[in-house]
């Protein structure tokens, strides 16, 4: 007598029924749950994003407090800087009705310093977990600022050498400059960093202003001008015009414009005349000035008042947009947490019943995903490399061979998404095998294309040489050149076609070659070779045997765009120095130039080199450079001019270049081609 088998118990099957009729129920249904899942990603997301603006918060209470600090600092250094200048009057005047007068002034000015001191004060004291450097700075100043009424007893007494006097002012003020150098470091925007940096140019500025009002009045007390002194006097003309150079290139045209409208005026001629005397003066008698020490500080004052008027209003400026920064991170914060509360109570309330019904699904798609991702496209991708497989068969047979499908195992959406998946898959590799296939038949016709021309292309070169040889009629020599030169940048074409089929070049450079020959044979390849000028360039660099003819290939390319994008009568300017165990080569021209966005998007193709499609037609000249470049860990950057055009960047590595040890060889270049020549008639 047979068993009967056994049948599963009626719990046990309604168990199992919801199970399976949740896996089977059409995504649609399934979504209106599952949304939960990418909001509690979103969660996760938005926490880390709000610890982030945290963070931010903090750098912006910072900024702002930095941002005070260096506007009570301003005043500081302003007030200080008329303190030292009555200290140095008073100090250089024989005269006792004038030390008189000067005391008064002298004691006057410390009352403001004093009252300066106090809002300093109050905001370095809110300032904490600074880096060491800044905390060393403020504890420097502190000192110094302690220090303070010991000098002005020492001054008043007449107890001090007036050129040590001069030094510890400046050595406090410039402490006090240097706050708002790394205030401006540590601001933590940008936008804010350059506003700072304005404001902190704009005051250094002023001190070398201040600093030739004080060496004026020491030349004037001694009616001497001593070739110290003018040399002091120099230096500050120079440090203040660098300061303002700098500004004008981190400020914004509206903070240069009020600059320029503001730092105006009488007192600004007045200084400019003093100054002209000054420069001009071939003696050191300062007996004949047209000014007397009350004339040269009345002019220096008004002018480092309206400087100060640009340094207030940038300090202003600073301060709110610090302020507005700070409060717009404060309010995006309390939005996002708000959002993020709200989203959390919904998510939890769903999550927990949409998890368990599709994990199953999901983990199954998943893992065959990741292993189709991880295992089986490289596999495949590994197979189609290999052109003796892809040769036997077609694309489509290729693909039904290598592709492996994933297992549908329901009648849901996520079956349905897997047999999607497996058509993609199967639709990727049969892609993957034309494209191969396309590339190797490609790649090959421009390597036969380009060696065919090549030897085309030598021959004629050879006939050329031979007849410039025997020839003497000038003008036709000239014709030969020219015709030679065509053929030299008709080799350099095929050059490019095996450049892009990823072959090398049919030329062996057996030695090593000076960077200087290098750049020659880079300048005979080109048609306007007449307007490439060298200025500098180190003879002690040297470049690898194998890599001399790529660099060649490479800078003649660079050549030509530079000549065929500037002006016919401008000339190209090259340079090339050693920076430590490498070497810098600079290619500037005098075009129009390219926009800041073309220099991203020209920088983003040199840096990755593109595939070979129809674009590479457009700009050959770039996508050689970036394949020569990265076959040989070149760098090259495009930038602009001082002026206007272009102008590119080359570091070569150490990988290319004889070590400075061994340079400066007798080497042969040999394979280069010659210094191109001029003919006339």
């Amino acid at each position: 007598m047979s068993k009967r088998p056994k049948t599963a118990s009626p719990f046990l099957s309604r168990l199992r029924w919801p199970a399976g009729r949740l896996r089977d129920m059409p995504i649609w249904s399934k979504l209106g749950l599952i949304m939960i899942a990418p909001t509690i990603a979103v969660v996760v997301v938005g926490t880390t994003g709000i610890a982030d603006h945290m963070e931010t918060l903090d750098d912006a209470n910072r900024a702002h407090t930095l941002a005070t600090l260096s506007q009570a600092s301003g005043q500081l250094v302003y007030d200080l800087q008329d303190e030292r200048a009555n200290a140095v009057l008073l100090l250089g005047t024989d005269s006792a009705a004038r030390r008189k007068e000067y005391l008064e002034l002298y004691n006057k000015v410390h009352g403001r310093v004093d009252g300066a001191k106090g809002p300093y004060s109050e905001r370095r004291a809110q300032l904490d977990e600074l880096p060491a450097n800044f905390d060393a700075l403020l504890g420097r100043i502190d000192q110094s600022l302690a220090d303070l009424p010991g000098l002005r007893s020492q001054v008043i007494n007449l107890k001090l050498q007036l050129t040590t006097v001069v030094q510890q002012y400046e050595g406090l003020i410039n402490e006090l400059l240097d706050i708002r150098d790394l205030a401006s470091q540590l601001a933590g925007d940008t936008s804010l960093s350059d506003r700072m940096r304005a404001g902190a140019l704009t005051a250094r500025g002023k001190e070398f202003l201040s600093m030739r009002r004080v060496v004026v009045h020491r030349a004037l007390s001694d009616n001497l001008l001593t070739p110290a002194l003018r040399t002091d006097y120099i230096a500050t003309e120079t440090g203040q015009q660098q300061a303002l150079q700098s500004f004008q290139a981190v400020a914004s045209r509206a903070e240069f414009e009020f600059y320029n409208q503001t730092v105006s005026g009488a007192d600004q001629r007045e200084v400019d005349s003093y100054s002209g005397y000054i420069r001009s003066k071939t003696d050191e008698s300062m007996k004949d000035a047209p000014f007397n020490a009350e004339d040269w500080d009345a002019a220096m004052v008004g002018n480092a008042g309206l400087i100060r008027a640009v340094e207030v209003k940038l300090d202003r400026d600073v301060l709110a947009q610090a302020s507005k920064l700070r409060s717009d991170v404060q309010r995006q914060v309390f939005l996002e947490t708000g959002l993020l509360l709200s989203m959390l109570l919904v998510a939890i309330l769903f999550a927990y019943l949409v998890a368990r019904s599709m994990a199953r699904s999901l983990r199954e798609l998943r893992h065959g995903a990741l292993s189709i991702a991880q295992h089986g496209l490289p596999h495949a991708v590994s197979r189609l490399r290999d052109p003796q497989f892809t040769a036997q068969m077609s694309p489509v047979q290729v693909a039904n061979q290598i592709a492996e499908p994933l297992p549908v195992r329901s009648k849901d959406e996520f079956g349905q998404v897997t047999e999607a998946f497996n058509a993609v898959h199967l639709e990727a590799v049969r892609t993957a095998a034309e494209q191969a296939a396309l590339r190797a038949s490609v790649a090959t016709m421009f390597v036969n294309l380009a060696r065919r021309s090549q030897i085309l292309v030598d021959r004629l070169i050879g006939h050329l040489d031979r007849l410039e040889r025997g020839e003497e009629d000038p003008d036709r020599l000239a014709e030969l050149f020219q015709l030679d030169h065509l053929a030299t940048r008709m080799r350099r074409n095929d050059e490019n076609l095996l450049v892009l089929a990823g072959a090398d070049s049919t030329r062996v450079q057996r030695e090593p070659a000076a960077l200087i020959d290098v750049l020659r044979a880079a300048q005979s390849e080109v048609e306007h070779y007449t307007r490439i000028d060298f200025g500098m360039v180190d003879r002690d660099i040297e470049v690898q045997a194998q890599a001399v003819n790529d660099l060649v290939h490479l800078v003649a390319e660079l050549f030509d765009n530079a000549t065929a994008f500037s002006p016919p009568d401008s000339q190209v300017m090259v340079e090339a120095r050693r920076v430590g165990d490498r070497a810098t080569l600079y290619v500037e021209d005098r075009g129009i130039g390219i926009t800041a966005e073309q220099l991203q998007d020209l920088n983003e193709r040199l840096a990755t080199p593109p595939a070979v499609d129809v674009t590479v037609s457009r700009m050959m000249g770039l996508v050689v450079v970036a394949r020569l470049a990265s076959r040989h860990g070149v760098q090259v950057e495009l930038r602009p001019g001082t002026d206007r055009g272009t102008v590119a960047d080359v570091t070569l590595p150490t990988s290319v270049l004889i070590p400075r040890a061994l340079s400066g060889r007798t080497q042969h270049p040999g394979g280069l081609p010659p210094l191109p020549q001029q003919h006339t008639p």
